[in-house]
């Protein structure tokens, strides 16, 4: 493309369509599960269906967003700092290169819609989507790096989201055993 700006709204509108279609998802589950509880009905005499619907998507998909624009931060800034440490690049080239990869999650974030009908697929998809989006960076940027570079670069990406996911999911199980510790038995 020959402008560069052109793809600059493509990751918000990814965004947009991730978080919208994991939320859509998520209230209805949330939906079954109020009704199996039994406070669905309860909740009709306060509220409107559409009411209690659209509350529940305006709250997840609120969450999803923070969380996605989150994780899109996290990910820029770790991209950049692998390529300050292993490109020699100063003009930032290789920055533009993966302009384009913003394409990748705006088509992810149109097919999710596909996989409505649960959250899990969804998730599974934003993985195979995020995967594709690597492997897009990587063939983009192995022409300007050495192999040793390439390798770092990798390696630094790797291990950050490793570490990452890691230090999460170590937080939910303290957080989860705690819980069950103060619950009286």
């Amino acid at each position: 493309m020959k402008n560069t700006y052109l793809t600059g709204y493509f990751p918000l509108i990814a965004i947009l369509l991730f978080s919208s279609s994991l939320s859509i998802s998520t209230s209805l589950y949330a939906l079954k599960m109020l009704s199996s509880f039994g406070m669905y009905d309860g909740m009709l005499d306060y509220f409107s269906e559409k009411g209690i619907r659209l509350a529940l998507f305006a709250a997840f998909a609120l969450l999803y967003f923070m969380v996605l624009s989150a994780l899109k931060l996290i990910a820029n800034t770790v991209t950049e700092l692998s390529l300050l440490f292993f490109a020699n690049d100063p003009e930032g080239n290789n920055l533009k290169k993966l302009r384009m990869g913003s394409m990748i999650y705006l088509g992810g974030g149109i097919l999710s819609f596909v996989l409505l009908q649960n959250v899990i697929w969804i998730v599974i998809w934003f993985a195979v989507v995020t995967l594709a989006y690597f492997v897009f960076t990587v063939y983009r940027i192995y022409s300007t790096l050495s192999l040793m570079s390439l390798v770092g670069f990798i390696l630094l990406e790797l291990l950050f989201w490793f570490t990452f996911v890691i230090g999460i999911l170590f937080i939910f199980i303290k957080l989860y055993n705690s819980i069950m510790a103060s619950l009286p038995v």
